[in-house]
């Protein structure tokens, strides 16, 4: 939803404020950085984040002082961005970078007893595809212990750039290298626990493990 608040306001052609946009970038990313401000001091913490339908879920200890800013209701700022390519221009002042960012506003609020351990075991698997019965059953103290918010994704803004770089009409003739340099995220083999009984093979979910993406560099 477009917000005057949180509107782009340089190079708004790359601004984009739909919710399938929004869904995209989130459910591409495994961390965001959540920034609030506690005794009048700024604080950003990268964070472990999933979404489930229209809400961005932060989980933490009980003790967590930003879990407890969180809690309050207190506003705050989620930001993702993802790096897809570098973009090298026959001009150092003309590189640039092809990227795909969301910034989040909103509040927080806090999940019920009742409701959070299934949403628990919920986010686990948005974290990990297919490998919700591959784990024992939570246990109450760990439940208990544990803060869950969700904040409604109601007012963001993403932007995107995508493409070639964009030189001078007097500098396409010079004799320099253009392009650009895709950056990919990739997942390699994953690495057995030391203590892992040999009996034990790794799941497919391990062997196979991708995010979710969709996007042109």
């Amino acid at each position: 939803m477009k917000n005057s608040s949180i509107a782009v306001r340089q190079a708004r052609q790359r601004a984009h404020y739909d919710q399938e946009t929004l869904y995209d970038i989130i459910d591409a990313a495994l961390m965001a950085v959540v920034s609030v401000t506690i005794d009048a001091k700024p604080i950003a913490i990268p964070m472990v984040i999933a979404r489930i339908d229209n809400a961005i879920y932060l989980h933490g200890s009980n003790q967590s002082r930003l879990m407890k800013h969180l809690a309050s209701g207190a506003p705050v700022c989620i930001c993702i961005a993802h790096l897809d390519g570098l973009v090298v221009a026959r001009s150092g002042m003309h590189c640039s970078a092809n990227y795909r960012s969301a910034v989040i506003h909103g509040q927080g609020t806090v999940i019920a007893d009742e409701d959070k351990a299934q949403l628990l075991y919920d986010i686990v698997e948005r974290i990990i595809p297919n490998s919700r019965h591959d784990f024992r059953e939570h246990l109450a103290k760990e439940v208990k212990a544990t803060t869950l918010i969700a904040i409604e994704l109601d007012q963001f803004a993403c932007k995107i750039r995508t493409g070639r770089p964009k030189d001078d009409d007097a500098d396409l003739n010079l004799p320099y290298w253009a392009g650009v340099i895709p950056v990919e995220q990739n997942f390699g083999a994953p690495i057995d626990a030391p203590d892992l009984p040999e009996s034990i093979e790794t799941p497919a979910y391990a062997i196979n493990y991708r995010r979710h993406t969709s996007h042109n560099v």
